[in-house]
């Protein structure tokens, strides 16, 4: 169990991995605007509907059914 710990701490400090350095070479705006474009391409195959939506449709559904 010692040695975990110790593991899980020499991760935590990156004392056993090379941290990234400098500035890069994509701005945030760039990095920001990527990231949306891959969560679009994405979420077109992975269509998350909320646990929000899913109880509005259900309700909704009800309320049709009393009337």
């Amino acid at each position: 169990m010692e040695e975990v710990a110790e593991s899980i701490n020499d991760f935590l400090s990156f004392r056993r991995y090379d941290v990234l350095e400098g500035k890069g070479n994509i701005s945030k705006n760039e990095a920001d605007a990527k990231a949306h474009l891959e969560y679009t391409e994405f979420n077109k195959t992975q269509a998350i509907i909320s646990d929000f939506d899913k109880e509005v449709k259900e309700l909704l559904k009800k309320g049709k059914e009393k009337l």
